[in-house]
């Protein structure tokens, strides 16, 4: 890459620096795309797992945020059904809450019109006792009634992944455990170039580039500093978000009930086949983003809250199977305000020297963002004398026609195509019920080329975890297709025991290194180093407890 010259070098390989990428290379730009660990391996994988226009934002009047999110919804569902699928949310109103049921009826028939009333199903209201029949577990003490209301869940991480995919099929370079170091610039104070250092290697990197963006979520102040632009304030107000996972066993739900805190937050109990998450905070954090984790005050907030609502279910932290943390990197507001009233409003920040910053926003309208960016930066390469696009005619944004790889060339719109696909799979490829919905649920129209790898040899279709559907094919496709380079990049993001196993993966973590080493020819020295940073993740993960137990 030394000989080649980038139009732009993108920053941060979360979902908008993904999102980006895939974009400005459908436009007919020269791409490369870096980041310091594995794409999506920071706020973008510790998500809550949702694609929503956000409901809670209507009484915060963001009422063209909420627009933006639910257009940005119908869209995904339409571009990536395997990955983006509709789930019926539940808002229980007791009768001393407020607002009261009429109000919140009222607000679910604005959210509706904000969708064009295209949303899955339009919202209904259900009296106590037909509440009691749809979510048993849930308290009925003083139930006023429940509405109920779509939204999305997605697989986060899989999400930034297709986007990079994508990226990388349009011609972008895409370069995972890649550090930005420092950046050139020419004699008028313009990006010339881009220093970089692989982790993995050692190796330093240069990619000469016009433009550089910076999409590094809770990092992007540290990055700003680092090539040298100054606000002149901070930018971001980062905020803490901790998930928990639980046994569906222990608690339960067939839909996504909204849990309203008595600090006036809102909180989301989620089913999630196997499990069940609940989540989540949001309070100030001003460590590390390297270092955020879920401690014991964070876990038990939450179970505290989840036993208000399901007081049959007596949550513990000794309950919970696994943690997530993540920090929002939402935009500091010029007033002070609580962490959860911040806006997820986004910003793009253009320097005269060429180093364009996109911060705030929120997982839904990441191509929206992205377009923006695009444009600013299509924008700052168009107007530069000595005409860097060398007379190309730059497209533009029509990442609003193009399916993520998974959904590309499939036979039938939305979810039918996502059940053709798992029956192709159970009745031609003879891949167990459970199995099968979980491959087409999570590759789409790629699951087939992944079966094809256990022709002759159908050991590769056993389980890795006899409660879950995750199986030994799809180590070797992490790594051969899905860019996975380390254990962690395997068990976390591709293949996420981490958060569901209840050893968290560290049963197999072994046998996936053996596999991993096999197809990256690891030096034994090296496949023991990566189980060894496996387990010291997850110990990470397990820090509310008071040791890695």
């Amino acid at each position: 890459m030394s000989s080649e010259i980038f139009d732009i070098v993108i920053c941060g390989g979360g979902i908008t620096g993904a999102g980006i990428a895939r974009d400005a290379a459908h436009r007919g730009l020269r791409v490369a795309l870096i980041d310091k660990e594995d794409f999506g391996s920071g706020t973008s994988c510790r998500s809550s797992k949702l694609v929503h226009g956000g409901l809670r934002y209507l009484k915060q009047g963001e009422l063209k945020l909420v627009f933006e999110g639910t257009s940005e919804r119908a869209l995904l569902m339409r571009r990536a059904p395997h990955l983006v699928r509709p789930i019926p949310f539940l808002v229980p109103i007791y009768k001393r809450h407020r607002p009261g049921l009429a109000t919140v009826d009222i607000g679910l028939w604005v959210y509706d019109a904000l969708a064009m009333f295209r949303s899955p199903k339009l919202h209904r209201t259900y009296r106590p006792k037909r509440v009691s029949a749809m979510e048993p577990m849930l308290t009925t003490d003083g139930l006023a009634g429940a509405l109920e209301y779509y939204d999305c869940m997605t697989d986060d991480a899989r999400l930034v992944l297709e986007n990079v995919l994508d990226a990388k099929l349009l011609g972008a370079e895409v370069l995972s455990y890649t550090r930005l170091t420092g950046i050139e610039r020419d004699g008028r104070g313009r990006i010339a170039a881009v220093r970089a250092r692989d982790e993995l290697s050692g190796n330093e990197l240069s990619l000469r580039t016009h433009a550089l963006v910076v999409a590094g979520g809770p990092w992007t102040d540290e990055i700003l500093g680092r090539v040298g632009v100054s606000l002149g304030r901070t930018l971001l107000r980062p905020t803490k978000g901790v998930h928990v996972v639980v046994d569906a066993k222990r608690l339960p739900v067939t839909r996504a009930v909204t849990m309203f805190t008595r600090d006036q937050r809102v909180m989301f109990c989620l089913p999630w086949t196997e499990r069940t998450v609940i989540g989540t905070t949001d309070t100030d954090f001003d460590g590390s983003p390297d270092e955020v984790a879920a401690d014991l005050s964070d876990v038990s907030y939450i179970c505290e809250h989840a036993n208000r609502f399901f007081p049959d279910a007596k949550l513990t932290p000794d309950d919970v199977i696994a943690t997530w943390a993540g920090l929002r990197p939402l935009i500091a507001p010029h007033e002070q305000a609580r962490a959860s009233d911040v806006s997820r409003e986004h910003e793009i920040i253009c320097s005269d020297g060429g180093v364009i910053a996109i911060a705030g926003g929120k997982l839904t309208t990441y191509r929206r963002m992205a377009k923006e960016a695009v444009d600013k930066a299509v924008e700052w390469l168009s107007d530069r004398a000595d005409a860097p696009l060398d007379g190309r005619r730059i497209k533009p944004c029509r990442t609003k026609h193009r399916p993520l790889p998974g959904a590309q060339g499939l036979e039938h719109p939305g979810l039918k195509a996502v059940h053709a696909i798992l029956a192709r799979l159970r009745d031609h490829a003879h891949v167990e019920e459970r199995v099968a919905s979980h491959l087409a649920e999570t590759y789409g129209q790629r699951a087939e080329s992944l079966v094809v790898r256990a022709v002759g040899n159908r050991s590769l279709i056993e389980r890795m975890d006899s409660e879950l559907p995750y199986v030994w094919a799809e180590v070797e496709h992490a790594v051969d297709v899905d860019l996975a380079k380390t254990v962690e990049d395997v068990l976390v993001r591709r293949i996420p025991l981490c958060l569901r196993a209840k050893d968290q993966g560290l049963g197999v973590a072994e046998e996936v290194a053996r596999r991993m080493a096999r197809v990256l020819g690891w030096s034994e020295a090296e496949r023991a180093r990566q189980v060894e940073a496996y387990y010291r993740y997850v110990a990470a993960t397990r820090r509310f407890r008071g040791s890695s137990s």
